[in-house]
């Protein structure tokens, strides 16, 4: 993926760092499209969970305080659009995308900073990575912003990335030589006013099958 002036695309991409990787992409997603997104996923929240470094299992972690869903791939139309919109972007096939994560953060709630990539060096890593390789890259939609705080913060380059509805952020995992990039290390700031909805979408290396 780059930024260039030959853009296909109906929304506008700015690249915004260079390392790690990352793209601002400002209206991927119509109003329309984040209003659809959150009402189907209000009906199966539950508390978010993440990748144990020990087992390979998904737990929860204090360090992660969001509710979310997920959804499997084409499992509506406009899951199926926006996977196509997303795979043709980044020429990453749409098979190697996990399913769809749609994201609550209410006041107070974060995602303090973690890596997207499975850690070769952590016993825990196998068991995902045996599922479709790393995570080459994320794309975050930004559904509704927070009306204070909520944040995509990468404390090694000290970028922030302030939530507007409709904006999408893309940044890679990897370095180009594969290796796992540190610098891509992320956190979701704190909500301190309102609330935050937000689509996850990783992206892996060869087709994705679900644990």
């Amino acid at each position: 993926m780059t930024e260039n002036d030959a853009n296909p695309f109906h929304f506008t991409i700015e690249q915004i760092s260079d390392a790690p990787r990352a793209f601002l992409l400002k209206g991927f997603l119509t109003p329309e499209e984040c209003t659809q997104f959150i009402d189907m996923a209000e009906k199966s929240m539950a508390p978010s969970t993440a990748v144990d470094p020990e087992t390979g299992e998904f737990i929860q972690f204090a360090a992660r305080s969001s509710s979310g869903t997920y959804f499997m791939l084409g499992q509506t139309p406009l899951i199926a659009e926006i996977e196509d919109r997303i795979a043709r972007l980044t020429d990453i096939p749409v098979v190697n995308g996990e399913g769809l994560q749609v994201l609550n953060y209410q006041i107070g709630q974060q995602y303090m900073p973690h890596f997207d990539f499975f850690d070769p060096a952590l016993k825990g890593s196998a068991k995902p990575l045996a599922c479709g390789g790393q995570r080459v890259a994320t794309c975050l939609m930004y559904l509704y912003a927070a009306e204070e705080g909520g944040e995509t913060h990468f404390p090694a380059v000290d970028l922030k990335v302030t939530p507007v509805a409709g904006d999408a952020l893309i940044f890679y995992n990897l370095l180009p030589t594969g290796e796992v990039d540190r610098q891509s290390l992320h956190a979701s700031l704190p909500v301190i006013q309102g609330e935050k909805w937000v689509a996850t979408k990783w992206l892996r290396e060869r087709p994705y099958v679900a644990q």
